[in-house]
């Protein structure tokens, strides 16, 4: 059963935190804007809109997977599906954006030039961030089905034999017989959608159709060179077609003598000639056009209209054997795979030894799945991958054609040569990491290659995305920890590889790429879970979740706490609350933390050991239970010199801080603060109690005086009680809460709360006794700073209005209350020994009370004679045969100290009971003790 918040909780008190150095990225979380110094203060991080939607669709996708284990795995695509929608749509916003995107401040007269530049490199690299993000998610919704989807790869294996058929029945049929060749299609289909979110085609080839000098003319082929040859014939006088053998053909030739003499297709090669500069520009706009559409994965019917708007439809049938990955475009019903043996082979050789430029060579080269002509035209990563995997992907059916296409395609295989890209690559299963490795130390690619999002791509089609992100965890360990140790991501226990200095990784400022890994880790990691055969060892699984934790330090500087448990949720063991704890910690109000709670409820985090872990992780920060006892022999309270006949020994004003620097260490903010979380659920009351007890020695036996008021404030112990008990003790007022221990100890006890001590309920009053007691402490000392604040103001006014003594005589009320636990055995009765109230005895219990001896002698002096009369019964009490408080002052060797007090108390009482206006009528206190003034009365002679 989830623990409940207690709705009656309203301890909303803030508190201020030291500053500190250290940078918010390596897992410090900074206090709110309004609590922070302002040598701390920092600028909040500004998230755009995809960061809510990619947390909303993670929640709506991956919070509650149910149903079988295809069904939740079909869930996990949805979820990519989704994302891949978002950033391709963001993407194109952008594009569509950038030929505008500098007229919104053309009206400015002040911009210069230098500023647009700056403005154009600014919105180049977020839309080149953008697209990239749109492929990476592109390429993911492709692979992560054919590598997970177990039950459709099974059935993809029962295929038909081939037999007489259609083009498409043969392909199908070879896909459904090769799974690398399943995979090669993908990563195919995944650069030809990348490719065609680039400038249109028409661009592309716009500076080879201006050098073709056509004007807006895209039609009637080689105009330049029809131009020439009609001029030689009209003026040498030449019917039908020129021979450029003909006697005196080369004398007569107005331009050169190896221009074409004819305008077929295959006149260049035929006759070893040229044509006019102009007309070989538009000659290769119309292949790079070609190559473009190919390398885009045009259907036929694009690629048909649009050769046929530049009269050239011969060049779209050279491309229709087999269009590129993409084969269902148009099916031919009676194929002869022979004839696609023979038309690859030929295609070949066009590309090799065939051609009049680059471009058509290349465009060939795809055709015949030849490398090295396709190269030649390629210039960027997703280029030469797409050479490399149509190579494979067009040998592959090649030798499926051959295999089951007869004996006659066997013999074209045999007679013509044709590359076989399956046989220089080597090893199949391991191309795509060889290509990758390849490409990053390829002077053509290397840049490319190692940009963190490429090489996020490169390792999903690798299969080796486990590792990168495994690497990418040790490289934000690694920058998280240089300067110090990083609590949010601390060292992993993992050899860290050579190569992690390489720039192919993320740092901990590049949010937005933050954000793409993080997604990309959850849904990696849930598709292993939902699998029997993929497994991560608990070392990587840790170095992996250093990128979630990262991009909820980057959630909670942008102020969106309200995301970090659905992304801490998507971590493992003791990380979840670790993550919860650190990211959390900052919010004070009280509402903002149930709802921090209800959500926790929802997604299945355990609340209880939330809070529970939550002081564990900050007390061990500051490893508290190893923190030796500062406190002895520095606790001074006491100002050094006699005591005087009206103030007694002078206690230091303000010994608890400077009121004007309301702060005290971020450590100690975060104890307190784990502590009221703990004060939101029901029941947990031994573990409240014993860290309650924890913080107390903690600030204590570090004289962290303002940490533990602050504590005793925030986090009463009559409230614990109350709460995680529910019986009501002690009163509505200061006086009340006091006496809450008595009511305690004298109430009938729930089983439910003895059964946490094993039936023992002597167990249960002394831990509850132990808190109560550090608690007076603290209150009793904070009631002598505001003595010793007033006796000041009493000492430098002379006026001495009615509220300061007012004010005074409820403090030395209250001072005397929270004392008596101190002077009865404070901190003796204990489960067990411990070895830090012993030391805490020592420490505190001399100087608090000469401080309570001197606050008595100020009120005794300036309120009410009995406040002297007071100190005298207590220097009885002290000087009791049993006195463990004496026993503390004979180990301190302050005896005489404390005599000292004493006899100036007595002195005081002495002199101002010889006064005449000090004689009066017996308070009822007096009559009630047996006490006489007169006993101090001394008579003149």
């Amino acid at each position: 059963m989830a623990p409940t918040v207690d709705p009656s909780v309203t301890s909303d008190a803030s508190f201020s935190f030291a500053s500190k150095s250290e940078s918010p990225d390596l897992g410090l979380i900074p206090p709110p804007m309004a609590q922070q110094p302002s040598s701390y203060r920092q600028t909040v991080i500004r998230a755009g809109d995809e960061v809510e939607f990619f947390s909303g669709e993670l929640d709506r996708h991956l919070t509650d997977l149910r149903g079988t284990t295809k069904e939740k795995r079909a869930q996990v695509f949805q979820l990519i599906d989704s994302y891949h929608a978002y950033s391709r749509k963001r993407a194109d916003r952008l594009r569509e954006r950038q030929p505008r995107k500098f007229t919104l401040r053309e009206n400015e007269m002040d911009i210069d030039d230098n500023e647009i530049d700056d403005l154009a490199v600014n919105f180049d690299e977020e839309y080149r961030k953008a697209e990239e993000e749109a492929q990476t998610w592109d390429l993911l919704r492709r692979m992560l089905p054919l590598e997970y989807d177990q039950d459709e790869t099974s059935q993809l294996k029962q295929h038909t034999k081939p037999s007489l058929q259609s083009r498409n029945q043969w392909w199908n049929n070879f896909m459904l017989s090769d799974s690398l060749a399943r995979e090669q299609k993908v990563v195919l289909e995944w650069l030809q959608s990348s490719a065609s979110q680039g400038p249109p085609v028409d661009d592309v080839v716009s500076h080879l159709q201006e050098s073709a000098e056509r004007g807006d003319i895209l039609a009637h082929g080689w105009l330049h060179t029809r131009t020439k040859i009609k001029l030689q014939k009209s003026v040498n006088g030449y019917q039908g077609s020129l021979d450029p053998r003909a006697f005196g053909f080369a004398e007569s030739h107005l331009s050169s003598n190896t221009l074409v003499t004819q305008l077929d297709p295959d006149a260049i090669t035929r006759q070893a000639r040229k044509l006019e500069t102009q007309d070989d520009f538009f000659e290769r706009a119309i292949w790079l056009g070609c190559f473009e559409m190919l390398r885009r994965g045009f259907s036929m019917a694009e690629i048909r209209e649009w050769c046929s708007m530049r009269t050239e439809l011969w060049r779209a049938a050279s491309l229709t054997p087999l269009p590129l990955a993409n084969p269902e475009d148009e099916d031919q019903p009676d194929f002869d795979p022979r004839s696609l043996v023979l038309w690859r082979r030929m295609c070949f050789s066009t590309a090799r030894d065939g051609g009049t430029s680059d471009y058509d060579r290349a465009v060939y080269g795809l055709l015949a799945g030849d490398i090295a002509s396709v190269e030649k035209v390629s210039e960027t990563w997703n280029d030469l991958l797409f050479a490399h995997y149509n190579a494979l992907l067009r040998t592959r059916f090649d030798s499926y054609l051959v295999k089951h296409g007869g004996d006659e395609a066997a013999r074209i295989a045999q007679q013509f040569p044709a590359f076989n890209a399956v046989l220089h690559h080597g090893d199949p299963h391991s191309v795509g990491k060889r290509l990758v490795t390849l490409f990053e130390t390829d002077l053509r690619t290397s840049n490319e290659a190692t940009r963190p999002s490429k090489a996020l791509q490169g390792a999903i089609i690798a299969h080796e995305l486990g590792r990168y992100l495994t690497n990418q965890g040790l490289v934000l360990a690694k920058h998280a920890n240089q300067r110090s140790k990083s609590n949010l991501i601390p060292p992993v226990d993992l050899q860290v590889p050579d190569d992690l200095t390489h720039p192919k990784y993320f740092n901990l400022s590049d949010h937005n790429s933050l954000r793409v890994l993080s997604h990309v880790l959850i849904i990696f990691t849930t598709l292993n879970r939902l699998s029997e055969t993929r497994t991560i060892s608990d070392a990587h699984q840790e170095a992996m979740e250093n990128i979630i934790a990262a991009y909820i330090s980057f959630l909670r500087l942008a102020n969106l706490e309200e995301m970090i448990p659905l992304y801490c949720s998507k971590l493992h063991g003791q990380r979840v609350y670790e993550a919860l704890s650190r990211n959390l910690i900052h919010i004070l109000d009280n509402g903002a933390r149930r709802v921090q709670i209800s959500i926790m409820n929802r997604l299945g985090i355990s609340v209880s050991e939330f809070v529970k872990r939550q002081p564990e992780i900050f007390l061990g920060d500051v490893h508290d239970l190893l923190q030796p006892c500062e406190a002895k022999g520095k606790f001074k309270v006491l100002e050094d010199g006699p005591a005087t006949l009206k103030y007694g020994r002078i206690v230091k004003p303000d010994f608890f801080g400077d009121d004007e620097a309301e702060e005290f260490d971020q450590e100690e903010g975060h104890i307190i603060c784990s502590l009221e979380w703990l004060m939101l659920v029901d029941d947990l009351f031994a573990e409240t109690c014993t860290y309650v007890i924890r913080a107390y020695k903690y600030f204590l036996k570090r004289t962290r005086l303002r940490a533990a008021r602050a504590l005793s404030q925030r986090v009463p112990g009559r409230e614990i009680i109350r709460r995680k008990t529910g019986i009501l003790v002690g009163g509505e007022g200061d006086d009340g809460s006091v006496e809450w221990f008595a009511d305690f100890a004298a109430s009938e006890l729930p089983e439910e709360l003895l059964a946490l001590y094993a039936g023992d309920k002597e167990a249960v009053i002394t831990e509850v006794r132990n808190m109560w007691e550090l608690e007076c402490l603290v209150k009793a000392l904070d009631s002598m700073e505001t003595l010793s604040s007033l006796a000041g103001l009493a000492r430098e006014d002379s006026t001495n209005s009615r509220e300061l003594w007012q004010h005074t005589n409820k403090e030395v009320r209250a001072a005397k209350a929270y004392m008596q636990p101190v002077l009865k055995g404070w901190l003796l009765e204990t489960i067990q020994p411990d070895p830090d109230f012993q030391a805490l005895r020592e420490a505190y219990i001399p100087e608090t009370v000469l401080a309570l001896v001197s606050s008595l002698h100020f009120a005794g002096a300036t309120l009410s004679r009995d406040y002297l009369l007071e100190c005298m019964e207590l220097a009885a009490v002290v000087a009791e045969k049993a006195s463990a408080v004496s026993q503390e002052f004979v180990k301190s060797g302050r005896i005489k100290e404390l005599v000292e007090a004493f006899a100036s108390c007595s002195k005081a009482l002495a002199i101002f009971a010889s006064e005449k206006k000090a004689i009066s009528k017996e308070t009822k206190k007096i009559r009630e003790h047996g006490w006489s003034r007169e006993l101090w009365s001394v008579k003149p002679q």
